[in-house]
């Protein structure tokens, strides 16, 4: 290869490498595409980071951030090429929106005494003292989110604090001070039975006044009894309770002493009644079954009598018709007799038949029980005798 054809070369390939640096010199970096993705249980909100003054001057307030909530769960973040030097490539690619995100999942907080039972381990008891100046705390439940239509007040409310911090901070401090003012209302031995008054009180403050700032409290409770700081006040008033509850077990046994008194009395009073009824209605049986019996008699009575009546009045009757015609009823008495006869018969005749005076037709006879049959009897020289 000649001199020349050398140069050419070397001149060939630095004008490449100028061209080559040229190009890298004059050429920006790669837009690289950026995302955020959204949660189901997060608002977004696409806020502008660049803008005219009047813009800018609307950010705080609720409406203009209603306005930019956005409903898709991926959002793109637009960029702008920002140049910080001379040479094109001297420079930065930056976003001209901001994507903020409000979590809106519900916060539980547990602030108890014991380092076991609370949401974090150690005591967060909610202090307070009596109206005598007597320390306590007292347990405290709360659950917390963020409703879908409230996410906007939420994020202008809090604009850097997730629920959870809120939850912490102002809740609990809020709590804390309507507890503390309330409980100075109420003496030691008081305050025991004024805990759901305390509780009202506090519910009546503390969910009104986050719903305005975005924030809807579910449940808010106390968590077990009150724990006076001083264990010889937790002692009195224990004792004090336990006095109560005896009081009101003898009260409760005493009342159910006189209701089962009542109960048997009032059962002796029924067994009494109806002793008495069941001897009025067996008098009143009685009584009936005498009147009945004294009624039957007396009718039988007259019965008999209105009988002999009778009989008397026939007697005397037949006997005026004997005075007035003997032989005519003595006749009658003799047919009677003998109808009777006849209807007694057995149909055998008698063995011998006596007649007394007179002649057989119209004289009065006697019947005479049949004999014994002489048929087969013997005589003395063995013959029968007819």
């Amino acid at each position: 290869m000649t001199p020349k054809q050398v140069a050419l070369l070397v001149v060939g390939g630095v004008a490449a490498a100028l061209l080559i640096l040229a190009l890298v010199l004059c050429i920006r970096p790669y837009d690289v595409p950026e995302f955020v993705e959204v949660d189901s249980s997060e608002s977004a909100f696409l806020i502008p980071l660049e803008g005219d003054t009047t813009n800018q001057a609307a950010f705080q307030s609720v409406e203009f951030l209603r306005e930019k909530k956005v409903a898709a769960k991926r959002v793109q973040i637009i960029h702008r090429w920002s140049q910080t030097g001379f040479l094109p490539p001297s420079g930065h690619w930056i976003p001209t929106v901001r994507v903020i995100k409000v979590d809106r999942r519900p916060v539980t907080r547990e602030w108890t005494k014991s380092h076991t039972t609370g949401t974090k381990s150690r005591d967060e008891a909610i202090s307070a003292e009596s109206r005598d100046s007597v320390g306590f705390s007292i347990g405290v439940g709360c659950t917390a989110n963020i409703p879908e239509d409230l996410a906007a007040m939420y994020l202008y409310s809090y604009p850097s604090k997730s629920l959870a911090e809120m939850m912490d901070g102002e809740v609990r401090n809020r709590i804390h001070q309507v507890i503390a003012e309330k409980a100075g209302e109420y003496d030691l031995f008081t305050l025991p039975a004024k805990k759901n008054d305390i509780m009202k009180a506090v519910r009546e403050d503390v969910i009104p006044f986050f719903k305005k700032k975005g924030i809807e409290i579910t449940t808010l409770a106390m968590l077990g009894g009150l724990t006076f700081d001083n264990p010889e006040v937790q002692k009195a008033i224990d004792d004090a309770a336990k006095a109560a509850q005896l009081r009101v077990v003898a009260e409760a046994k005493r009342a159910a002493q006189e209701v089962e008194n009542k109960t048997l009395l009032l059962a002796a009073e029924g067994k009494a009644a109806a002793a008495k009824r069941d001897a009025q209605s067996k008098v009143e049986v009685e009584l009936v079954k005498v009147e009945g019996e004294a009624k039957t008699r007396i009718l039988a009575a007259e019965a008999e009598a209105e009988t002999m009546r009778k009989v008397t009045d026939a007697k005397a009757y037949e006997a005026q018709k004997a005075a007035e015609a003997p032989e005519v009823f003595l006749r009658l008495r003799m047919i009677e007799m003998e109808t009777q006869r006849v209807k007694q018969w057995n149909g055998q005749y008698p063995n011998y038949l006596i007649h007394l005076g007179g002649s057989p037709a119209g004289s009065t006879g006697i019947i005479l029980p049949p004999l014994p049959s002489v048929e087969g009897l013997k005589t003395p020289t063995g013959t029968d005798k007819r």
